[in-house]
């Protein structure tokens, strides 16, 4: 029975490359919904609260999806590493950039997260990007300079980017832990589970040493608030795990990369006088995102 629920839940799955957008889509909805979330509490409570939600989630849908055989301490090891980079590191950084620089320009800082694997690729390993790398980087930096060059009120100080910028990093290596870690098991569900219980064991213990405002506080309230980002978290979380397990790296990694379009859009719709969306954002954003297709599209 288990086998069976198992091989119906693999042959309904879209294309890998519709799972992309999808986890795209679905990431920006819980990147919407979690600026409105942070009017209440800290980006360290949303964030765990969101990982809570998606823990209890895989949870339940676990036994009936994954296979639980490979190699799988090497399995474990990658999904601890997602924990910590991608649901710690990455997730936290971003949600706390919202209230430095806004959501829009958040996104399209963490969009340039490829640079992030050339740079690694020709420092330690000694790769040698092609034209279209090179454009892409180019783009990307265009892009960047541009966003973080804003005048009048829609400036903000480079410092300011600093949240970003650390969710850039972690997040230029997380596609790949994913894929490594679903290569040596294919449990997807229990990978997001492991991840976003070691990472909210990381928030928690980090949290004493965090300014007051900035620690994690209970409420009941904003536990249920977080309950349909959690889910939209999930969703994002599955299609992106999946379609990097199923689909060519180098076709899923640009697709997965225009979330940052779908935040500009939803933006103008449901964040009217929480972001300033100004014509440069919008270019900027654009450029980063076609940098970062190139970059993925070329390695």
């Amino acid at each position: 029975m288990l086998r069976r629920g198992r091989l119906m839940g693999e042959f309904s799955l879209p294309p890998p490359e519709v799972r992309a957008l999808l986890g795209s889509f679905l990431f920006a909805c819980n990147q919407i919904m979690v600026r409105r979330l942070m009017d209440r509490a800290s980006a360290l409570t949303i964030t765990v609260w969101v990982n809570m939600w998606m823990g209890l989630f895989a949870i339940v849908l676990s036994p009936f999806a994954d296979s639980f055989a490979g190699r799988v301490l090497l399995a474990l090891v990658l999904f601890l590493a997602v924990g910590v980079v991608g649901n710690a590191l990455a997730r936290y950084s971003s949600y706390r950039s919202h209230m430095e620089v806004g959501v829009s320009r958040t996104n399209a800082v963490v969009a340039a997260s490829p640079i992030g694997a050339v740079l690694t690729g020709i420092l330690l390993l000694g790769e040698r990007p092609g034209p279209a790398v090179w454009a892409g980087v180019g783009l990307i930096v265009l892009g960047m300079v541009l966003l973080t060059s804003e005048r009048g009120g829609g400036r903000r100080p480079l410092r300011s980017y600093l949240f970003a910028l650390a969710a850039l990093a972690a997040f230029s290596f997380t596609p790949y832990f994913r894929k490594a870690a679903l290569l040596a098991m294919n449990a997807p569900w229990m990978g997001i589970l492991i991840s976003v219980c070691v990472a909210n064991v990381s928030l928690l213990l980090s949290s004493r040493f965090m300014a007051a405002p900035q620690q994690f506080r209970w409420s009941g309230a904003v536990a249920l608030g977080c309950l349909p980002a959690g889910a939209l978290a999930l969703g994002a979380a599955f299609n992106y795990w999946t379609s990097l397990r199923d689909g060519s790296l180098a076709v899923i990694s640009p697709l997965i990369r225009t979330g940052p379009i779908f935040v500009l859009l939803l933006s103008a719709l449901f964040l009217r006088g929480r972001e300033a969306i100004t014509p440069r954002v919008v270019g900027a954003t654009l450029i980063v995102v076609a940098g970062a297709a190139l970059v993925t599209a070329g390695g």
